[in-house]
């Protein structure tokens, strides 16, 4: 597994919760950002701060259920981040159907 720094977002219609992490598993810091634009800039400037000490590169796993992660998602890509849409019902689903099986 190739090291990178890992961000993951749950997506709110007014607020995201975010928590930046390494690929190794420790997380480096969680923080809450508004649906606006002082959110967005607060989102990047944090990562990129975290971009900068760790030197690695930066993926993203967020949700995009209902658009309400318009334009972050966006933006992510303008930044060369990697982006990963995460379906929560599919996510559910899959979590159900593994453990049902391990039992």
């Amino acid at each position: 597994m190739n090291p990178e720094l890992r961000v993951a977002v749950d997506v709110g219609c007014t607020r995201h919760r975010v928590a930046v992490g390494l690929s190794e598993g420790r997380l480096l810091e969680e923080f809450d950002i508004g649906h606006d634009a002082a959110g967005l800039n607060e989102f990047f400037a944090r990562v990129e701060r975290h971009e900068r000490q760790w030197g690695l590169p930066v993926a993203v796993a967020m949700e995009g259920y209902n658009g309400y992660a318009r334009p972050l998602d966006e933006r992510v890509l303008l930044h060369g981040y990697r982006l990963f849409n995460v379906n929560n019902m599919k996510l559910a689903r899959f979590k159900r159907a593994l453990f049902t099986q391990n039992r």
